[in-house]
């Protein structure tokens, strides 16, 4: 959770937030994501209104991810540079995160912003350019 009572309590109209964290692996281990390396994170908080603020998120790390044809590990590196809308009023929108309690869970923001950047496909760089066989198959022809 992201304290945000100094900004609520108008002692400041800017926070900066600056941490490296380790997401539980329970949150990827239905996804393709391998491994999760610890994320650097900063976060630049601004007052908008009496009710609302923009969080300026930035996100690094890397993921393993199966290659698409051979399964090896892929080390994907990830930077993530989002805008994220914070308010405190009860009707709000869906494009604002919600405060509760003068926080914000920032581990599923967090979550969330990783989840968008997992590609599709990934290849590993071993890969050549011969024909793909395998016991009893071999590759006709790539559509």
């Amino acid at each position: 959770m992201l304290d945000l009572t100094r900004l609520q309590n108008r002692l400041t109209n800017e926070l900066e937030y600056s941490d490296t964290i380790t997401l539980d692996k329970s949150l990827y281990e239905n996804t393709d994501i391998r491994k999760l390396s610890p994320i650097d994170v900063s976060a630049y908080i601004t007052r908008v209104t009496d009710s609302s603020y923009n969080m300026d998120l930035e996100l690094k790390g890397t993921m393993v991810l199966p290659c698409a044809i051979t399964l090896k590990d892929v080390i994907y590196p990830f930077d993530i540079k989002t805008e994220i809308k914070l308010s405190n009023d009860d009707e709000i929108d869906e494009e604002y995160v919600k405060i509760n309690q003068n926080s914000i869970d920032i581990i599923s923001i967090i979550w969330q912003n990783i989840v968008l950047e997992i590609p599709l496909r990934v290849l590993s760089e071993d890969i050549d350019d011969s024909p793909i066989s395998g016991d009893g198959w071999k590759l006709i022809r790539e559509d």
